[in-house]
Parts: structure tokens; C-alpha cells; sequence
């Protein structure tokens, strides 16, 4: 399963794999996944947190970008 809003995908922190499946095991929460290509653990809120990370990082880029094209004088 991929966990995604919108256009980004979450990955795993140490490999970069994009799939992740559910953890099946008697004493794990089920919101907790393993990395579908290493098998590293990781829980459903740690991966939104991720997209909720980079979605700041390019809107923080975006009003960046906006402001220096504001800035900039026009060509007559």
C-alpha cells in the first residue's frame, strides 16, 4: 500500500521504497506498516507527518518564489 495526499507519496526513511505493508503481528497496533522492500517499521502517523512535512517545505518554496517574482521590475 502506498500512504499519499495528493501528488506526494510518503517513503521509507531508510531505503526511499514507496510500498509499505501492514504489520501482522499479535502485538502490533494496527496502524503500524513495515517498509515492503527493507522491513523497517514505521506507524501511519509518522508517514503523514512526513507528506504534512513536505507539503510546508514546497509551499514555504512556492510563497518564496511568488515573492520574488513580485519584486522584480517589469519591462516595459
Amino acid at each position: 500500500m502506498r500512504i499519499r495526499v495528493g501528488h506526494i507519496t510518503a517513503r521509507c526513511d531508510n531505503c526511499g521504497c514507496e510500498d509499505f505493508q501492514p504489520l501482522h503481528a499479535e502485538s502490533s497496533p494496527a496502524h503500524e506498516l513495515t517498509c515492503f522492500s527493507c522491513g523497517a517499521r514505521v506507524t501511519r502517523s509518522a508517514l503523514l507527518m512526513q507528506i504534512a512535512n513536505e507539503t510546508t517545505k514546497r509551499a514555504e518554496a512556492f510563497i518564496e518564489i511568488s515573492k520574488k517574482a513580485r519584486n522584480q521590475p517589469r519591462e516595459r
